[in-house]
């Protein structure tokens, strides 16, 4: 099964949150949003390339720890918009967001995305 695990904060790469999401995955894809419009509740600012890339290669070394295949994407743009394109494109079965501060706007960041795509989303 084809997942798809955006990167909305640094604190994605907990090795609980890796372990329960990468669960029956073969592949995992790990996607970046540059959002130069991002609010600070979700995804990286232009401004925090860097910090984006860090929390990245600590996710993907977390995944292949789990022994599953993991590539990333980096893409510009809108942060919900891009998420829903790049799990289209992959054919991923579902998308696995980490809800690490149990932040109350998630609810509605699924329900966007719910309406850009078909494609089930999972809230750790």
């Amino acid at each position: 099964m084809r997942i798809l695990i955006p990167v909305l904060s640094p604190k994605d790469c907990s090795d609980a949150f890796v372990s329960h999401a990468v669960k029956g995955a073969s592949v995992v894809h790990v996607l970046l949003v540059l959002d130069s419009g991002s609010a600070t509740d979700f995804g990286f600012k232009a401004s925090e390339i860097l910090n984006g890339r860090k929390t990245t290669d600590a996710l993907k070394r977390s995944i292949r720890a789990h022994k599953k295949l993991c590539n990333d994407i980096i893409e510009w743009g809108s942060t919900i918009e891009k998420i829903a394109q790049i799990a289209e494109m992959k054919q991923v079965k579902k998308i696995v967001l980490h809800n690490a501060e149990k932040n109350p706007h998630f609810d509605h960041m699924q329900l966007q995305l719910q309406h850009h795509t078909q494609i089930p989303v999972e809230i750790i």
